[in-house]
């Protein structure tokens, strides 16, 4: 960051008659919400995630302070509206507000008002749809009037078509799925990605044709705010014959990306060069600076850039040069386009320190355990078909001390004891942890005495670090995972053995043999023995967290894969699937399932990870 600094007070010694300025800018402040990963029952997107990393990209450019948030629920949607509109109203008389939203959305045919959707509503056909969902007028009235200093632009890309309205709503809301007109504010641009009463289009490959054009109006210097949503408007129309709509009284004349008399001098003038430079010094990524390089290349900002390269590599070699602990994973870039996701069978890792992810194949399966099983239980029924909608990534291994330890290292804390098995009973140790449960762990040891809560805190660090929608498996995802096409007691066949499995060999499932009791976890993986769908340890070695509340009938569950959350409470116990080291053959099998208090850590205890890939 020194060379940065020189070159920046530099080009500031340049400005005509100018010292460094200690005057403060007006802040300015965005939220960016994309979601995507709907269920099949409301219609799962292609772009929302894309379309926000393309607005969030320009909007760094010209300044802004960005919170981006994906597949967000009706709960997540409402903690960060309030959190944003507290930082705007905090920063007073004159800041900039942006709010995006690109996702479903939909108007209430019988009060008038619209509503975004968020990703835990399972259905868009049921009546709770408007309960579920997050009112828009809630988000205009709650900016207007707590931060009436500012000026807000609010940009609606939503009323997709492929909302999945086919029963009682479709007949409510006749041919019309689109947003109707809200009522002029003072102080606020809104602006719908299509007409009122139309549907916006989530085609096209990068990001939907608004988002795309915003993205590029949106850095053009010299271009007032509201011309600059007009050409928008426009470049929408002209391409694809969508016809975006426009409210905006008695906004202030604003440069989004400077005034005209600053860009006279070209985009290399001192003015244009500081800005880039103060903006790349808090850029991490070699690949966006790559971008950014390119973008710039014979101006006098280049050489900025290029020096915060060489800094970032330096930093590499360093690195690389001198063992450290495991770094958090660095906060990825905009991505390049990507026409389709990872294929089913194929892994990837979205960094060094993230779980290495298996994509699963879309499908349909028997979930539960049959009359024929002998050690069927009650809460193991009715047995029902479970589709499987879309393919979707699954961690190829529990997480590891390794993984768990990167997270840590951030600034998490994990506290509290931890329940050990003392050989003949369970004990609550205040001295033992997740570093050290009881018996020795590496880093490729799965992680134990964690619980429901340390895990969705893990997932959520994981997915603000990496820009990816990461979560726990849904009690039907594991299944679907762990069973792997199959439809035996266990993935291996009607028996399993400690050589495919870490549990308690001294005791035997069917006609199988007595094993190895290894007392312990074993390093993920090394058993060698992964299910049809490249899936390591889903039988034994710690029991997994998964999403979904403990109900102890699967009557009237979903047929989607959905959550069952709809029973849970803050103190709820919450299920645990596939069996640990500690355990009898019976509690591995596929159908198995058992719970435990939210709370609760124990060295019998781990989690895996999901996320939704594109297509």
């Amino acid at each position: 960051m020194r060379t940065l600094l020189v070159f920046l007070l530099t080009v500031l010694a340049l400005l005509p008659g100018s010292a460094v300025s200690t005057a403060q800018e007006p802040a300015r402040l965005a939220l960016l919400i994309g979601n995507k990963g709907y269920t099949t029952k409301v219609g799962p997107l292609k772009n929302p995630h894309t379309d926000v990393d393309l607005v969030e990209a320009s909007l760094k450019r010209l300044g802004f302070k960005v919170t981006v948030l994906k597949d967000a629920t009706y709960k997540q949607m409402d903690t960060a509206l309030k959190r944003y509109v507290a930082e705007v109203r905090r920063a007073g008389k004159g800041a900039l507000s942006f709010f995006y939203y690109s996702g479903h959305g939909v108007a209430n045919p019988e009060n008038g008002l619209n509503y975004l959707i968020p990703v835990d509503v399972a259905d868009a056909d049921d009546d709770k749809v408007w309960f579920e969902s997050f009112q828009q007028n809630v988000i205009i009235d709650t900016l207007s009037k707590q931060a009436p200093g500012a000026t807000h632009y609010l940009v609606f890309d939503a009323c997709r078509n492929e909302l999945n309205v086919t029963g009682v709503n479709a007949k409510a809301l006749g041919a019309d799925k689109g947003f109707v007109p809200v009522a002029d504010t003072a102080g606020l641009l809104i602006a719908y990605a299509t007409a009122p009463k139309r549907t916006a289009s989530d085609a096209g490959a990068g990001g939907g044709p608004y988002a795309k054009a915003l993205a590029e109006e949106l850095v053009k210097p010299g271009v007032e705010s509201v011309t600059m949503f007009r050409n928008v408007q426009i470049k929408v129309k002209e391409s694809i014959g969508q016809d975006p709509w426009l409210s905006f009284p008695s906004l202030p004349r604003v440069y989004l990306a400077g005034q005209p008399d600053a860009v006279t001098s070209g985009s290399g003038s001192a003015a244009e060069t500081v800005r880039v430079c103060r903006e790349v010094g808090t850029v991490t990524s070699l690949a966006m600076l790559a971008v950014l390089e390119k973008q710039h290349t014979g101006t006098p900002a280049a050489d900025c850039i290029s020096a915060r390269i060489g800094e970032l590599k330096a930093a590499q070699s360093a690195a690389l040069a001198k063992p450290a602990p495991i770094p958090a994973p660095a906060p990825e870039p905009a991505r390049p386009a990507v026409v389709t996701g990872p294929k089913p069978g194929e892994t990837f890792r979205d960094c060094p320190t993230c779980p290495e992810m298996v994509v699963v194949p879309a499908g349909s399966f028997k979930m539960g355990s049959p009359d024929s099983e002998a050690e069927r239980s009650a809460d193991e029924g009715p047995v029902r078909t479970v589709t499987i909608g879309a393919p979707f990534a699954v961690g190829k291994y529990e997480v590891t001390v390794g993984q768990f330890k990167a997270f840590v290292a951030t600034g998490n804390k994990i506290e509290g004891g931890c329940t050990i098995w003392s050989g003949s009973e369970w004990k609550q140790q205040a001295d033992k942890s997740w570093r050290d449960p009881g018996f020795a762990q590496t880093d490729a040891h799965p992680v134990t005495c964690v619980n429901w809560n340390d895990a969705k805190a893990y997932v959520a660090w994981l997915s603000k670090a990496t820009g990816q929608g990461y979560r726990l498996l849904t009690e039907a995802e594991w299944e679907y995972a762990a069973r792997a096409g199959t439809t035996t007691t266990f993935s291996t066949g009607a028996t399993i053995t400690t050589k495919q499995a870490n549990f308690n060999g001294n005791f035997t499932y069917g006609s199988s043999t007595k094993g190895e009791y290894r007392q312990k976890t074993v390093e993920v993986g090394s058993l060698k023995s992964p299910n049809t769908f490249g899936l390591h340890d889903m039988h034994g070695n710690v029991w997994e967290w998964v999403e979904d509340c403990w109900i102890d009938s699967y009557k009237g569950a979903p047929s989607d894969a959905s959550a069952r959350t709809t029973a849970c409470t803050d103190d709820s116990r919450r299920v645990l699937r596939g069996g640990s080291w500690i355990d009898l053959p019976e509690d591995l099998r596929s159908a198995g399932r058992d719970r435990n208090a939210s709370d609760i850590r124990g060295d019998f205890s781990g989690f895996r990870v999901a996320r939704s890939v594109s297509r």
